[in-house]
């Protein structure tokens, strides 16, 4: 099992996009990057389908899956759901990657979702 942690805050959130989003019902998150820029890596976090060679694992109520790739470099991370004046979205913090700060990950439909939801993840 990877060593990879959502907050309690990330997985109430993670939950609540996989019941409000139709599009995600049934769907694990899934952890990835997209490649290295000068101030670190790009982190993601989507719902999408698991691929035969994907590592998954589970936490609480959600499924999560990554691809051997992106595992080497997300594990050992602390994955948080911020909603601040950085906007809405996951901050991936990997004390593994000391000379980088956490990177921050959203998306602009989750931000929507939850202003025009009346449930609120957190």
């Amino acid at each position: 099992m990877p060593n990879i942690t959502l907050t309690s805050d990330a997985l109430i959130a993670a939950l609540g996009l996989q019941q409000t989003e139709p599009s995600y019902h049934g769907l694990p998150l899934r952890l990835y990057i997209e490649g290295k820029g000068c101030d670190g890596f790009y982190y993601g976090a989507t719902f999408a389908t698991r691929e035969p060679d994907d590592v998954a694992f589970r936490q609480g109520d959600l499924d999560i899956v990554i691809d051997h790739r992106s595992l080497e470099f997300i594990e050992g991370s602390t994955i948080e759901w911020v909603n601040d004046e950085r906007g809405t979205g996951f901050l991936f913090n990997n004390p593994n990657h000391t000379r980088y700060r956490g990177k921050f990950y959203k998306r602009k439909s989750w931000q929507e979702k939850f202003s025009s939801s009346s449930q609120s993840p957190t």
